[in-house]
């Protein structure tokens, strides 16, 4: 099975390297990168073109759903998969609407999650989370 990559667009440190170094436990996924700007993961999209970004919703300074819109345009391959600790069905709608293809919570394990970005990148995983 080839590499699932994802990169890691999140604002608080101790979760993003927890992701980072738990999926990377979880073949066949490989974090390719990892920011906690909103402006810098739109770059690392566009350079990378990982197959899976997964984003947390609720950025300071930054709804998410807006920023969606612009990870789209910059990595149109990449699969955009919010990861947040809560979701209205609003937020939801939004997300999707701009470009997210799936909405988890951040309650899942990392086996878990792994398996539904797995999913994603392989275009099975397009269901709310």
């Amino acid at each position: 099975m080839n590499d699932v990559t994802v990169l890691l667009i999140d604002e608080h440190d101790d979760v993003r390297a927890l992701l980072s170094r738990g999926l990377g436990a979880y073949p066949p996924i490989k974090v390719v990168g990892a920011t906690r700007s909103a402006m810098k993961g739109i770059q690392m999209a566009e350079t990378l073109a990982p197959d899976v970004i997964l984003v947390d919703l609720r950025r300071r300074g930054h709804y998410g759903a807006e920023t969606y819109g612009r990870i789209a345009r910059a990595s149109a391959s990449s699969h955009i998969v919010v990861y947040t600790s809560y979701l209205t069905p609003k937020e939801e709608k939004a997300a999707r609407d701009a470009g997210a293809c799936v909405c988890l919570l951040k309650g899942l394990s990392l086996r878990e999650l792994a398996g539904r970005l797995v999913e994603v990148a392989a275009g099975a995983g397009a269901a709310p989370g």
